[in-house]
């Protein structure tokens, strides 16, 4: 899902929370069943918008991972190759 919507999504929301607040004010009962399905729905957005944000951490984190170096920043890979050379002739 994208940044737009996910946008929209917490747009919905905050529509819905404003409906939820009027219809309470409106009806004086929150097991009103109108409510009752309002509230419903912005439960399955606020669950939606949160599955989001975890694959969004998720994809951040592997990103990351994979943008990490896997030498050590104090080594060129120069060195590694002569430390290898190394290795290989004391054993050999």
């Amino acid at each position: 899902m994208t940044h737009l919507e996910t946008s929209q999504l917490i747009q919905r929301l905050q529509l819905l929370q404003s409906r939820l607040c009027e219809m309470a004010s409106d009806l004086g009962n929150l097991t009103d069943p109108e409510i009752v399905a309002v509230s419903e729905e912005a439960d399955r957005l606020i669950v939606q918008l949160q599955r989001l944000r975890k694959e969004e951490a998720e994809y951040r984190k592997m990103s990351s991972l994979c943008n990490m170096s896997l030498l050590p920043a104090s080594q060129s890979t120069e060195e590694i190759g002569q430390q290898g050379r190394a290795f290989l002739s004391k054993y050999s």
